[in-house]
C-alpha cells in the first residue's frame, strides 16, 4: 500500500497523464497526493539564477498565487477528485526540487509524465533517479509506464 504520491506538474500533456495515473492508485488504496509545480529561475525572470541553476531569486506572492492556480486547475480538470490532495510550489533546478521535495515530504513514490520527444528528458529523468530516495514510475502521454525504478535495484 502507498501512503504518498509525488506527482510533478508541468504544462505538458505527460504531467496529466500522470496525475491520472497517480489519481487511479489512490481511488483503491489510502493515499495522499503532492502536485508539486517547480517555478526554475528562468520562470521567475532570474536571470542570475538562470545562468547558475541556483535560484536566487525567493517566489513572491504573485508566483506563489499563479503556480497554486495552474495545481488547482490541473485537478479540477480530473472532475472527481477521490484523495486527499496537497498542492507544493517550490523554486529551484526540477530534478533537484524533485528530489528534495519527495524526501522531505517522505513520499513512497513519485510518478512523472515525461514526451520522449522532449530532447531533455532522458537526462532530466537521470538525474530524479539518481538522487531519488523512493520509487520511481515515469509514464508516457497514454499513461504507458516507460520506467519503475526502486533505489536499490536494478530498472525495470
Amino acid at each position: 500500500m502507498q501512503n504518498s504520491i509525488l506527482i510533478p506538474m508541468g504544462k505538458n500533456p505527460a504531467s496529466m497523464a500522470a496525475l491520472r495515473r497517480a489519481r487511479g492508485i489512490a481511488q483503491h488504496e489510502h493515499t495522499r497526493l503532492y502536485l508539486l509545480h517547480v517555478v526554475e529561475p528562468s520562470e521567475t525572470g532570474d536571470v542570475l539564477g538562470a545562468a547558475t541553476g541556483a535560484a536566487t531569486h525567493a517566489l513572491d506572492s504573485e508566483d506563489l498565487a499563479r503556480a497554486e492556480a495552474f495545481l488547482e486547475a490541473r485537478w479540477d480538470r480530473l472532475n472527481e477528485p477521490m484523495a486527499a490532495v496537497n498542492f507544493v510550489v517550490k523554486a529551484g533546478k526540477l530534478s533537484e526540487t524533485i528530489a528534495e521535495e519527495a524526501r522531505r515530504l517522505e513520499v513512497d513514490t513519485i510518478i512523472m509524465g515525461t514526451s520522449k520527444s522532449s530532447p531533455k528528458w532522458e537526462g532530466m529523468i537521470g538525474k530524479v533517479k539518481k538522487s531519488t530516495p523512493c520509487k520511481l514510475t515515469i509514464v508516457d502521454e497514454e499513461e504507458n509506464v516507460v520506467l519503475e525504478y526502486s533505489p536499490g535495484s536494478s530498472d525495470t
